[in-house]
């Protein structure tokens, strides 16, 4: 055969399978992507305000909704009414959104640092500072067991009685704001007038949230961080739609979050009317939205941008100054973006040590600090020890003094 004819033929005949094969290549690379993509946009919190619904998972790790936890949804939309309608000084809709930038919450000041120490039987009792701890365990009851007793009477000297401002379940939900809802007037209308009734501050809780959707998927039957808090609460009254999509530094401070029923590991029960409503508990709640599926480096391990990092170091700051500034000094935190949203743990875990060390949160801010982070790993491979989120934040952050 001639030459121009060989090479003809091998033309022809090769280079369609070469073409095939990297055609089929780049399908599979746009495959995994799209998948990756799909996955991430359905996730409950994020770095841009773009669709996302939480990964709907239920306690015992299925994929799909809860039909239960849709009927837990309804039943608490349902009873709120009720139990606000006993204490109408409670006003849980009232809420404040915050961007987390150096102009709004600045640098915390030496001067007003409380100063808290470390207190018997700590072998370094009466150093400043807190020692950190870290359970396996739900946010609100990590919260009612930094501090028990809070409920609607320790926090309000006559729940039940009427008043001239808006009831508890008075909620604007299409209110536009500059920089916060609330005004000072508004937070001292629950003041007591008489010096003899010391209201309580309740433990700050974080919420891992959706920065699309108000309360991420509870109303589908979700379940993630943010979702176990809505179904026991009254924390999605204090969701304005006005606020979403949160801002990459944005944040929303509930001061008054009423708990109604039990943790789902314990069957979700109902507290009222077994626990009249001026003795049901009480939190703070900070919502703050992870980066959503950020690129991470080649194992996977670490952010892959820097800037990635440092984002999330800004709202962890910006989540201790907002506790502080409010009043907290008991705070519970947790596993900020490493669930569904696909955040390294580890460069997580590590981005909160890098912080607690900064100078700014030294010498005794707060009274408390507690990470509440349920082990999303069973058996041997889970614990303080194991792979999990709860033991990978446990050895960087159990016992760091700040």
């Amino acid at each position: 055969m001639p030459l121009h004819a060989t090479l003809l033929y091998f033309t022809f005949t090769r280079l369609p399978r070469a073409i095939g094969h990297s055609s089929q290549q780049q399908q599979q690379q746009q495959q995994r992507q799209l998948d990756k993509s799909s996955k991430c946009s359905s996730s409950s919190s994020s770095s841009s305000p773009t669709n996302q619904t939480p990964r709907p998972i239920s306690s015992g790790n299925s994929r799909f909704p809860n039909k239960d936890l849709r009927a837990i949804c309804r039943e608490t939309k349902e009873i709120l009414p009720d139990i606000l309608d006993q204490v109408p000084n409670l006003h849980v809709g009232r809420s404040e959104f915050h961007h987390m930038s150096s102009w709004e919450l600045g640098l915390l000041q030496k001067k007003d640092c409380p100063g808290f120490a470390l207190q018997a039987p700590d072998n370094e009792a009466g150093r400043k500072g807190t020692r950190i701890r870290v359970f396996d365990q739900d946010s609100f009851d990590a919260a009612l067991d930094l501090q028990p007793g809070t409920t609607v009477s320790s926090i309000i000297p006559d729940p039940g009685s009427e008043s001239e401002s808006e009831p508890g379940l008075d909620v604007d939900t299409d209110t536009q704001m500059s920089n916060t809802q609330e005004s000072d007037t508004q937070e001292s209308s629950t003041t007591p007038s008489s010096s003899t009734f010391t209201p309580a501050k309740p433990v700050a809780v974080l919420n891992l949230a959706s920065e699309r959707h108000p309360g991420g998927g509870w109303e589908n039957g979700a379940l993630a961080q943010e979702e176990a808090l809505c179904y026991r609460s009254s924390l999605s009254l204090s969701f304005r739609r006005s606020y979403y999509p949160i801002p990459l530094l944005g944040a929303i401070y509930s001061p008054t979050v009423l708990l109604i029923r039990d943790a789902i590991s314990r069957g979700h029960t109902l507290l009222y009317p077994a626990t009249p409503a001026t003795h049901l508990p009480v939190t703070s709640v900070i919502t703050v939205a992870a980066l959503r599926c950020p690129q991470l480096d080649q194992d996977g391990r670490r952010f892959y941008r820097n800037r990635d990092r440092e984002t999330t170091k800004k709202k962890i700051r910006g989540t201790l100054r907002m506790a502080v500034l409010k009043g907290h000094t008991k705070i519970v935190l947790g596993a900020l973006g490493c669930g569904a949203f696909e955040n390294p743990p580890e460069d997580i875990a590590q981005c909160f040590v890098d912080v607690f060390d900064e100078d700014e949160f030294h010498r005794g801010w707060f009274e408390d600090i507690v990470f509440a982070i349920l082990d999303n790993v069973k058996g041997s491979r889970g614990g303080k020890d194991g792979d999990g989120n709860y033991g990978i934040f446990y050895r960087a952050l159990h016992g760091m003094v700040v």
